[in-house]
């Protein structure tokens, strides 16, 4: 049912970084509503247009080194310098943390196809892949990544309790990476959470729905990332996304 979800739209590719025990952990019912939810948003244009519209004007503050539009033809087609792979990298990343620290809805598609470089700028023209966070859930995994980067175990370990996971602590740690430049390998993102689904499954854990749409937005962030073959400041990426994360920004999705 997961492949067909994702091959429905333009994420297909996506489809093949699913494990097999994915399904095995996550409720069948609840998997087949957040599915239906996320493609019957890829056919509410409507809809996506007002997301794109409330991403960019977050992104004009917080990191205007990306022009979010709503399709590829509004994208300029004239010759561009290419941006450095590391700064890409970095940009991209960034992107991936703010769309969970700040505003309601985030745009899932951060596939390197779904950017067109612009000079000093990245124009984005993602398709209409949209993901809301369940408040519990969106709380627990800030707590997680916030707790990771800020080495507060107590906070660190609150998010996995209260997504279920605290079996899988330390392949969690493993999967963020240490202080230093980390490189992004899809066979490390599979591997990693099919350890974790295993895990899962031993110890009788039900997934949140939303694992659903992170695991996309995650795939599509590794798929990008891996093209670029490059190592990645991951926790400076964090800290700039994050800087004023606990103002006005968080607040929108309570």
């Amino acid at each position: 049912m997961i492949g067909k979800i994702l091959a429905s739209g333009q994420l297909g590719k996506l489809a093949s970084f699913v494990s097999p025990a994915f399904f095995d952990v996550m409720p069948a019912k609840a998997l087949w509503s957040r599915g239906r939810a996320l493609v019957a948003g890829t056919r509410n244009h409507a809809a996506f247009r007002h997301a794109v519209a409330e991403r960019s004007n977050e992104l004009s503050a917080c990191l205007p080194q990306i022009e979010l539009v709503a399709d590829r033809k509004s994208a300029s087609t004239g010759p561009h310098a290419a941006m450095p792979p590391e700064q890409r990298a970095g940009i991209v990343t960034e992107l991936y943390f703010h769309q969970l620290f700040h505003g309601k809805t985030a745009l899932l598609d951060l596939r390197g196809a779904s950017f067109t470089p612009a000079g000093e700028c990245l124009i984005w023209h993602p398709a209409a892949w949209q993901g809301e966070w369940a408040p519990d859930f969106i709380a627990a995994l800030r707590d997680l990544y916030r707790g990771f980067y800020a080495k507060d175990d107590a906070m660190f370990q609150r998010g996995l309790r209260a997504l279920s996971l605290e079996q899988s602590e330390d392949l969690f740690r493993k999967h963020f990476g240490s202080d230093g430049f980390v490189a992004f390998r899809t066979v490390d993102f599979v591997d990693t959470f099919h350890q974790v689904f295993e895990r899962c499954k031993k110890y009788g854990v039900a997934l949140h729905p939303d694992f659903l749409p992170l695991g996309i937005y995650l795939a599509a962030l590794y798929d990008h990332l891996e093209d670029l073959a490059v190592a990645v400041d991951v926790a400076a990426a964090f800290e700039r996304a994050t800087r004023n994360s606990n103002s006005r920004a968080e607040t929108l999705h309570a």
